[in-house]
């Protein structure tokens, strides 16, 4: 079973960074930048499309629209997060990765699927990428675990379809996550357990 204790927490260096990190951000933004600075970093598609602001599409995945937008997703983050970097089966490098990876997927996804005009922000798409992983985990080491995951995951995504929400990055965040969760840490289980 996936449990996390003191000693995991103070081992995930790279989750708390991000958090920190994300944190940080907020407040940044938030207090010291006006509104039309902030949005140079947000994803928007109709920018990416006509001015090749192609930078939008990663730096959105550290930005936040309110307290309990960063509140959710960093308890989210801390406990996906801090599962997945302190295994011993996945490196850090790895955990990194796919938090990145999973977060800019979902993001292109939702510039090729949402409205021309949408507006997009948050680390949803990277933390569904970490759910992911997470699934494929329970799904390697405690299979009967899986039904009780598998309801937890259609929560999360069935939560997505509520208004405001970006649902593509989501989907195909989570989708990336399963991915690299095969790549990175069932393909590896194989491998040890064939020996």
């Amino acid at each position: 079973m996936i449990l996390l204790d003191a000693d995991d927490l103070k081992n995930a260096k790279i989750t708390l960074s991000l958090i920190l990190f994300n944190i940080l951000f907020f407040f940044f933004f938030k207090l010291t930048v006006p509104l039309e600075k902030f949005l140079i970093f947000v994803q928007i598609n109709r920018r990416i499309i006509e001015n090749y602001e192609i930078w939008r599409i990663f730096t959105s995945l550290f930005l936040h629209a309110n307290e309990l937008h960063l509140f959710s997703n960093m308890i989210s983050l801390l406990f996906f997060g801090a599962t997945i970097e302190t295994n011993p089966n996945i490196s850090k490098l790895q955990f990194l990765l796919v938090y990145l990876i999973s977060g800019i997927i979902g993001n292109l996804f939702s510039l090729v699927l949402l409205p021309y005009g949408a507006i997009s922000l948050g680390a949803s798409g990277a933390i569904f990428g970490l759910i992911g992983v997470v699934l494929i985990m329970i799904a390697t080491e405690n299979r009967t675990l899986l039904p009780f995951t598998l309801m937890y995951v259609m929560y999360f995504v069935i939560s997505s379809f509520m208004p405001g929400i970006n649902i593509w990055a989501h989907i195909f965040g989570l989708l990336g996550g399963i991915i690299c969760g095969y790549i990175i840490y069932y393909r590896k289980k194989l491998k040890i357990n064939k020996y």
